[in-house]
């Protein structure tokens, strides 16, 4: 008599995928029954830095993954717990065999896998799904970590890159759950979170769908398109710019070397050297997301603080009402203010307006980059701690790359350049609708200007003045030293 195979754990965590899955498809490669399992960490719901937008994409993105693997004959085993407890009762439960995942990256992931490493009699597999090239893969000639882009990017591209995992799935792959106790997906006040949001489709086909249709055109005029204002990112026929590809990365729904794989097929396609330099663009932005996630393991002090620690002297403005105004979009600003008002409606806003808005808070207010890294990850739909962190400490010209600090955006300019109609303005600011394209960015100067917008917080000039004092003041005291 041939016994059944034990069972093996697939714990989906930012993952949340069936093709191009490395740990999913090594856990099929064992030819015994995969569950397929997702678990709900009170420790990340109760968080300061989980929100709404993204946890409602979530849900949508497990959604979809259920009913693909329910075309399998299968279902996503829902648990809600601690990891740790969680695991262990499944193993009980199942006489698991293995526990297969893909890693993640920030310093809280990392302490709560090692300690599930070591936890359990039976063999944990972890792989490196997220990232083209893992931490450790690109290192200096000294064989240290890089701590400026550039260098890492050039290094980056010689490497050769994983190929796409490909396996034909069949229902037998998966367990059937039967006698396995299961609960329903919950929905978004069941988690505490009681705001609703019109958010993209979160399935695997349409992340599929979108990137196909990315490379097939808008790749080609990336360079310029990516710091297009747009207005509705996620509209049924989306709009020229920027992939709109962000979320499906942050949830894994799309994999890095999917993305990859087809810009270097765009790339062989490009008609022009223009548009080979943009689809050369958009990889570098897949370079970044991994150069960020190198960083946060090899110096994981970022995670609470700055990358160079010469900068913990600054004394940053405790300004709780500005930073509020700032948040509510009332800075009197209107790209400022569009931005943010456009974040906490649909969670998300272009990459230039996460420039301007960074550099807003953290050069012309003053006011600590964490303040904004926090409520970033709080209400952005595709926020990575890793990614978020990077971009934050760049703004306020505590990070990794040389991004001088007297390097500091001008509202007004960033606004006329990059949105020069108003139209991004007008779209979030419905107070500035009737507003004349020649004071659509500067209303203050308006012979009237309108009773309903708030006139200019800071005089841009002035604040930039201060910031430059400031840092100044922390140079001469290092010189001293």
């Amino acid at each position: 008599m041939i016994s059944s195979p034990r069972p093996v754990i697939h714990w989906f965590r930012r993952d949340l995928r069936l093709s191009d899955n490395l740990a999913l498809h090594a856990a099929i490669y064992t030819d015994a029954p995969v569950i397929p399992l997702f678990i709900f960490d009170p420790a990340i719901l109760k968080s300061d830095r989980s929100g709404a937008a993204r946890m409602a994409f979530l849900l949508k993105g497990l959604a979809a993954l259920d009913s693909h693997l329910r075309h399998y004959g299968s279902r996503l085993l829902i648990r809600r717990g601690k990891p740790f407890d969680v695991l262990r009762e499944l193993i009980l439960e199942t006489d698991a065999s293995a526990i297969y995942f893909n890693r993640d990256y920030s310093p809280f992931a990392v302490k709560r896998d090692e300690a599930i490493i070591q936890a359990y009699s039976i063999p944990v597999h972890i792989y490196d799904d997220a990232l083209l090239l893992p931490p450790g893969k690109v290192m200096t000639a000294e064989d240290k970590p890089y701590t400026v882009y550039t260098p890492f990017k050039n290094n980056w591209r010689k490497h050769n890159k994983p190929e796409i995992s490909k396996i034909s799935i069949r229902s037998d792959h998966f367990h059937t759950l039967e006698d396995i106790a299961a609960h329903d997906l919950p929905i978004l006040g069941e988690l505490g979170f009681s705001d609703t949001f019109d958010l993209p489709d979160a399935s695997e086909n349409v992340a599929q769908h979108n990137l196909a249709s990315f490379m097939e055109r808008d790749i080609y005029a990336y360079s310029e398109g990516r710091n297009r204002l747009t207005a509705q990112p996620f509209a049924e026929k989306r709009p020229a710019g920027s992939s709109y590809l962000s979320p499906y990365f942050r949830f894994g729904i799309l994999s890095p070397r999917q993305a990859y794989w087809s810009a270097r097929d765009a790339f062989a396609q490009a008609g022009s050297e223009q548009a080979s330099e943009s689809v050369s663009t958009w990889v570098d932005e897949l370079i970044w997301r991994e150069f960020y996630m190198h960083i946060m393991v090899h110096f994981p002090h970022v995670d609470k603080g700055n990358f160079r620690p010469q900068y913990d002297g600054l004394q940053w403005r405790y300004a709780p009402d500005e930073l509020q105004a700032w948040q509510e979009g009332q800075t009197g600003y209107p790209v400022v203010d569009a931005a943010m008002r456009q974040l906490c409606q649909v969670g998300w806003m272009p990459n230039r307006a996460r420039m301007i808005v960074a550099s807003f808070l953290t050069k012309d207010l003053f006011i600590h980059w964490q303040e904004g890294e926090r409520h970033f990850m709080h209400w952005l739909i595709d926020g990575d701690p890793a990614a978020n962190n990077g971009g934050w400490q760049w703004a306020a010209g505590t990070g990794t790359d040389a991004q001088p600090y007297f390097r500091i955006f001008n509202p007004v300019s960033q606004s006329q350049k990059f949105d020069p109609q108003g139209d991004y303005i007008r779209y979030w600011l419905p107070e500035l609708r009737d507003v004349p394209v020649k004071f659509i960015h500067v209303p203050w100067q308006m012979p009237s200007p309108p009773k309903n917008y708030p006139p200019p917080m800071v005089d841009h000039s002035m604040a930039r003045e201060r910031t430059l004092a400031a840092f100044k003041v922390l140079k001469i005291e290092e010189n001293n030293l």
